[in-house]
């Protein structure tokens, strides 16, 4: 018992003992009519109320503790998206990560006389009343802001005037947005509160068959077999025996393919069908026991070129492998050629597509000016330039491939001997001193099977053609490559570039270092893996036209800034105008190939360029699908190009656990990277109580706030009344 009086003790105990005589006075004064036991009686109430009233002025009372409304709060957040229920380890019998998770909350629940706040976390913060109501929290997110979401629940405390002492988050590190951790840095560094991490998991992948291309979008030239391949991901389901099919748009298979595809392997399917527009689709069937089937198709889209690729091919010293190329570009429906050959200083001949035979003449008739060079695609060169070439025209070849999107194809080589002005600056290779006298066998190159010529177009360097046909002669040794080559053929054991292509502004530059390529077509023992020659130029020659900026009979380009985008971007189209007079207005729509509706329209707004008249326009944000973007600018002919715009990532993406994200958090906050059983001395250094905080509070109870004391004087204050209103006194 405590005493914390109003007054000074001394004067209160004067009052006290003035109050209790005054009062027993004036009661016996009051109450003389009445006997001497009930006025004794009266008079003893009296005094009795007055001091029990002079007791709550002395406010005695008792100290208790009780959990301070300031006491530091800490916070336990579990990850309860989607992936973790995938197992703790690399192993489809290992327990799940939530099950772990569970036995880490049990553990943090024991710790006595700290407030502990318990929170699910998912695409948002979910608070729980318990350790074990958050445990049992079904795993339903389907995408995780988990850094951003523990951010929010350590702000909202600190809005509410809680201090947090520190925060524990229990998560496997999958964060569909990983860059929030920078959050989840600075909110908890001004709350001071370190951020403890337990990581879970390991590598995991769910089992599953992906298909996927590359090359979602083909161009299709006439007299060309258009070839859609795809890729088949195989991730835990087994080795397979699997059937690839190939269907239109309307679900008719064209096609069939058995593909053995191993378990953790990736397996390419090609087909090869007639050249037409259309939508079709690569697929295999759903398997037993796959964790998702809405990714066992790929749709490819096939748009014909109706207008053939205009070459012009030229030769200053003819040789077998310009005779050949030169019979065979003009017997292709794909091409149309125009060509000339220097036989003598003064004596040329021409021979174009169409023509039984070549055409005298005592000049080359060369284009040699961008007027001139505009009426081609496609340029080959061979040897012996410098004799139907000067610097000026090498000039204009170089602005038509930069400024045009013209393609130049080095067919032999070095197209020169000495020194031509300006053409080194074109050539995708720094030439040697000279020709490797050695054979060397074509081998695809790991940059030519990444772009989707060798492996798709034509073999890849896994098959024996390329060690069964004739070596190529001649072969220059290659000091370095441009910036911009890449190589896409080697010599066989040798590392040389022998096929390479260099981007220069709107245009390329390819380069096949060697001649004898003729023996190809020649040779009867060439033969036994079909005619590679003729193979090899009618694929290479209409793949190099993809990397200009323009297609074949337009003069309109179109290309988007990115060719797959996530769900929320928005992304940009260019197009270019190569043509005499441009259209006045251009627009770009954005079709749905699910529906075929327009989904979107912008209009192109011309911006300030130098040369070439350049438009752009930016679209918003489309929903997930796969979409064809087309020009509309009046009668022009409109380009169009595929546009693939993804979901954003869902915890079934990627099951693979991230053990590094939570770790950089721990790091920048201060916090400890925890295992899954927690020591004593873990658990204290978790909960250890901030300098100065308390978790209780002594709280004094004065007795006049029990009712106890408050009755007694009511009832001598009661009793009083009642008898003196039962003798008539007021």
């Amino acid at each position: 018992m405590m005493l914390q009086p109003i007054l000074p003790l001394p004067v209160l105990v004067l009052l006290v003992l003035i109050a209790v005589v005054l009062t027993g006075w004036l009661c016996a004064v009051t109450c003389r009519s009445l006997g001497r036991v009930l006025r004794v009686l009266c008079v003893l109430l009296a005094c009795g109320a007055t001091l029990g009233g002079a007791v709550l002025l002395l406010n005695p009372g008792h100290v208790v503790e009780r959990p301070s409304g300031a006491a530091p709060v800490w916070l336990v957040g579990m990850d309860v998206s989607a992936s973790m229920a995938a197992p703790v380890a690399d192993d489809v019998a290992a327990e799940s990560r939530a099950a772990v998770a569970a036995r880490v909350l049990e553990q943090l629940d024991g710790v006595p006389n700290r407030e502990v706040r318990w929170v699910a976390l998912a695409d948002s913060a979910a608070p729980q009343e318990s350790a074990e109501e958050l445990a049992a929290h079904p795993l339903n997110g389907k995408s995780s802001a988990v850094m951003s979401a523990l951010a929010e629940s350590i702000e909202t405390l600190r809005r509410g005037g809680r201090t947090v002492a520190g925060a524990v988050l229990i998560t496997d590190g999958r964060d569909t947005r990983p860059k929030a951790f920078m959050q989840l840095v600075a909110r908890a560094g001004a709350a001071d509160c370190p951020v403890h991490v337990v990581p879970l998991g390991s590598t995991w992948q769910a089992p599953d068959l992906v298909v996927t291309s590359a090359h979602p979008f083909v161009a299709a030239y006439p007299g060309v077999e258009v070839v859609l391949s795809a890729e088949v991901r195989n991730c835990r389901m087994g080795n397979r025996q699997l059937m690839a099919e190939l269907t239109g748009a309307d679900g008719e298979v064209l096609q069939r393919k058995t593909l053995d595809v191993p378990s953790g392997t990736t397996r390419e399917v090609t087909f090869t069908c007639a050249a037409q527009s259309g939508e079709f689709f690569i697929r295999v069937s759903p398997q037993q026991g796959e964790s998702r089937d809405d990714n066992n198709a790929v749709r490819m889209t096939v748009r014909m070129v109706n207008s053939r690729i205009r070459v012009f091919l030229a030769e200053g010293a003819p040789y077998w492998d310009s005779k050949f190329l030169a019979q065979y570009l003009r017997g292709q429906e794909v091409f149309d050629v125009r060509s000339v050959h220097r036989l003598s200083e003064k004596r040329f001949y021409h021979i174009n597509t169409g023509d039984d035979d070549a055409t005298p003449a005592e000049t080359p008739n060369m284009p040699t000016n961008a007027e001139q060079l505009s009426g081609y695609d496609i340029v080959v060169l061979g040897k012996g330039m410098e004799r139907l070439m000067d610097a000026a025209a090498v000039q204009a070849l170089s602005s038509w491939v930069s400024e045009q999107g013209g393609i130049l194809v080095l067919s032999r080589g070095r197209c020169y001997g000495g020194r031509l002005d300006g053409m080194e600056a074109l050539e995708p290779f720094v030439w040697g001193a000279a020709p490797n006298a050695a054979e060397h066998c074509l081998e695809p190159s790991s940059d030519g099977l990444s772009m989707g010529l060798f492996g798709r177009l034509l073999p890849g360097a896994e098959h024996d053609v390329w060690k069964s046909l004739p070596p190529l002669e001649d072969v220059w040794e290659v000091q370095e490559c441009r910036p911009q080559t890449r190589v896409l053929a080697v010599a066989a054991g040798q590392n040389i570039p022998v096929l390479g292509m260099m981007r220069s502004g709107l245009g390329a530059v390819a380069c096949l270092n060697g001649e004898g390529l003729w023996k190809w077509d020649f040779y009867p023992e060439a033969r036994h893996h079909g005619n590679m020659y003729r193979e090899f130029w009618r694929r290479f020659l209409p793949w190099v036209q993809t990397a200009a900026e323009f297609m074949p009979g337009f003069d309109l380009s179109l290309h988007a800034d990115r060719s797959v985008i996530r769900e929320g971007e928005s992304f940009t189209c260019l197009l270019g105008w190569r043509g005499m007079s441009r259209p006045a207005t251009v627009e770009v729509q954005a079709v749905n190939l699910a529906d075929g509706s327009v989904a979107a329209q912008q209009s192109a707004v011309l911006r300030p360029s130098v040369g070439m008249p350049r438009w752009e326009c930016t679209f918003a944000p489309l929903p997930p699908g796969e979409y064809l973007l087309r020009s509309v600018a009046g009668d022009t002919p409109s380009p169009e190009c595929r546009l693939t715009v993804r979901s954003l990532p869902t915890e079934e993406d990627n099951l693979n656990a991230d053990a590094e994200l939570p770790a950089r958090v721990a790091e920048a906050t201060g916090g400890m990277v925890l295992p899954t059983e927690l020591t004593d001395e873990q658990l204290a250094a978790i909960f250890t109580m901030p300098e100065g905080a308390r978790a209780t509070e002594d709280v004094y109870c004065p007795m006049w706030a029990e009712w106890q004391v408050l009755a007694v004087i009511a009832g001598c204050l009661g009793l009083l009344w009642f008898i003196r209103r039962r003798k008539g006194l007021s």
